[in-house]
């Protein structure tokens, strides 16, 4: 019985796997692509249109022909919602996103004043989840979870173990946003660098690879992708560049990093007031008149940056490197400079891996935190969910998360 759950549960996935990336499909089509009898195909589909994971689109009847129109199977985009934060010591990004990937709703709001507090902050993120949801008019039933990610050190638990720009230490924020949210909707809190590589993995055409995605922000830092999958190190902190030391001195550990030094702050006297710092370091980007300061500090930055992707390149070896985030706009004005640096200094064997620009818009990393909730909607079960009984879509971690709520 065990085994056959665990055959149903893979089987379902990777129908599902197959109508993301190829629909709409016959039944015909599920059961050649996946190997499986015509029977066992329409078993599986029955499962995931009962879940509203899919749906059925009926093919117009051509002129002329008789019979039955053809019927098949497509993904529901309204069979699943997600909820997506990214939170900063400026805003609160969030967006609403549904099964296809789709914005459906987003808000920004300032998050300024209450930043080193994570229970106000908590509770602003419950308040947004909620606007976003109703605002949208969508089945709150059909909300599958809020993803919040965080610009620090997340554990695999959820907790941020350290967010220096928020002047956090071991906060439980999963907890505290469930506590505050009062609906049974899971939460996934995940760094911001993880959920940006889960926004330009949606948008990737490339096959799964070595790479290496940096968030350039108020902070930088990057997710590791080994074979498609973000390597998480043996604590679950792995990619954490902006910790990163630029120094030799050891009482310039905690201020010289590449985070604190590669960050937008030395760009913040230049923008204009009454814009949000995204929409400022965009104007500053397209300005044809850069002045000298802004030169200088250009420079500076591609000092850093470059000196930080040196030692990347060195270690991580990645195919190709992808930044994204706010600050990422300012880089093809430094991307010469960077460029030539890297090439200089480069180890004798290595090659200059591409760089590329992806995700510069505002809610980028909130889409993409609502994304990692989506994405595990996909991952093929594993070994010790063998006869548990978990609802298609669903992951153990889900269903302690809802359980918890519904022992309140």
């Amino acid at each position: 019985m065990k085994t056959t759950n665990l055959i149903r549960h893979v089987n379902e996935t990777r129908c599902l796997r197959l109508l993301r990336r190829a629909s709409p499909l016959s039944r015909a089509d599920v059961a050649r692509e996946l190997g499986l009898t015509r029977a066992t195909a329409g078993n599986v589909i029955a499962v995931l249109l009962e879940a509203d994971l899919a749906m059925e689109l009926t093919e117009p009847q051509e002129a002329g022909k008789v019979g039955r129109p053809g019927i098949r199977v497509a993904l529901n985009p309204k069979g699943a919602f997600f909820v997506g934060i990214d939170v900063s010591s400026t805003w609160l990004a969030g967006v609403l996103v549904d099964f296809s990937g789709a914005a459906l709703n987003k808000i920004t709001i300032p998050n300024s004043r209450n930043f080193r507090d994570p229970e106000t902050v908590a509770q602003a993120i419950a308040d947004l989840a909620r606007r976003l949801v109703v605002g949208a008019g969508v089945d709150t039933r059909r909300v599958r979870g809020v993803g919040v990610s965080v610009p620090g050190i997340v554990g695999r638990d959820g907790v941020v173990v350290s967010a220096r720009l928020l002047e956090w230490e071991d906060v439980d924020l999963g907890q505290l946003v469930a506590s505050s949210l009062g609906a049974p909707w899971p939460i996934r809190v995940c760094n911001d660098a993880v959920a940006l590589s889960a926004a330009i993995g949606a948008l990737d055409t490339h096959e799964p690879e070595d790479m290496l995605v940096v968030l350039l922000s108020e902070g930088i830092g990057a997710a590791i992708i080994r074979n498609g999958r973000v390597a998480e190190g043996a604590s679950g902190f792995a990619g954490e560049i902006g910790h990163m030391v630029l120094s030799v001195r050891p009482e310039d550990a905690k201020s010289q990093t590449l985070g604190l030094l590669g960050g937008y702050s030395p760009f913040l006297p230049l923008l204009p007031d009454g814009q949000s710092i995204a929409e400022g370091l965009a104007d500053l980007a397209a300005e044809r008149d850069h002045g000298s300061v802004l030169e200088m500090k250009l420079e500076t930055w591609a000092d850093v940056i470059s000196i930080g992707l040196l030692n990347l390149i060195h270690i991580l070896n990645p195919a190709r490197i992808v930044l994204g985030g706010p600050l990422a706009v300012l880089f093809p004005r430094i991307q010469r400079r960077v460029d030539a640096i890297l090439r200089a200094n480069l180890l004798h064997g290595l090659a200059l891996p591409p760089i590329k620009i992806a995700g510069i818009e505002a809610d980028t990393v909130a889409v993409g935190a609502a994304g990692t909730l989506r994405d595990s909607i996909f991952l093929l079960p594993e070994l010790d969910q063998i006869g548990n009984g978990m609802p298609v879509g669903r992951s153990p971690q889900f269903a302690e998360i809802a359980s918890s709520h519904s022992e309140r």
